[in-house]
């Protein structure tokens, strides 16, 4: 399912949206249900936030047992399911929604507090794109670089009774090692994605 999330907050059609939700997701025959939009739920930027998708989107996500949701939008990584800041996140006994914010371009912000705190996984400075294997019983999700490096993974296995069990791979966190440059904001990291080091005009620079 994809959903419009800046009309949703530009053009306040998250109700009208939210509606349109209920029905298709009251009625969903599928085994796996797995949602798309821009902006995230939970926000793993410094300074940005998008209550009223908490407010309208979130709850039919938690009565209806969505599995997966992916999002963009904030120039960093990070991935959550039951360990969300905000009220609960469970549909079942095992896991609830699992949230997805990545980024493939080059522009970088950086992680906030609350995100690190409440995540499960975050990354700056890592331009990723996602591999989404769908099988019967399970979703098999991996983020990789560019150069193929495995940075996080997942899969969610579906037990008999709809409910959704949880197993991870998370290797090294990467984080931003922006060199102090003047004209830097404090919350962008611009040195590339899958590098071992600055490149040597930005370390020389320091």
């Amino acid at each position: 399912m994809v959903l419009d999330s800046t009309s949703a907050l530009n053009n306040d059609t998250v109700e009208q949206q939210a509606r349109w939700l209920e029905t298709v997701l009251r009625d969903n025959p599928n085994r796996w249900t797995v949602v798309t939009y821009h902006h995230p739920m939970f926000s793993v930027s410094a300074g940005r936030d998008n209550p009223p998708l908490r407010d309208h989107w979130k709850p039919l996500f938690d009565r209806y047992g969505v599995d997966l949701v992916l999002q963009g939008h904030d120039h960093v990584y990070g991935r959550a399911g039951d360990n969300l800041p905000e009220g609960k996140t469970r549909f079942d006994d095992e896991i609830g929604t699992m949230y997805v914010v990545s980024v493939g371009g080059p522009k970088m912000y950086m992680v906030s507090d609350q995100a690190r705190t409440n995540m499960t996984r975050v990354a700056e400075d890592t331009q990723l794109y996602q591999l989404v294997r769908v099988q019967h019983d399970r979703i098999l999700f991996e983020a990789r670089t560019p150069s193929g490096r495995l940075y996080d993974s997942f899969e969610l296995v579906k037990a008999a009774d709809g409910r959704n069990r949880l197993f991870e791979v998370l290797p090294s966190e990467r984080r931003c090692t922006r060199p102090d440059i003047p004209g830097y904001r404090e919350t962008r990291c611009w040195e590339g994605s899958d590098l071992i080091e600055p490149p040597a005009a930005l370390r020389n620079a320091r």
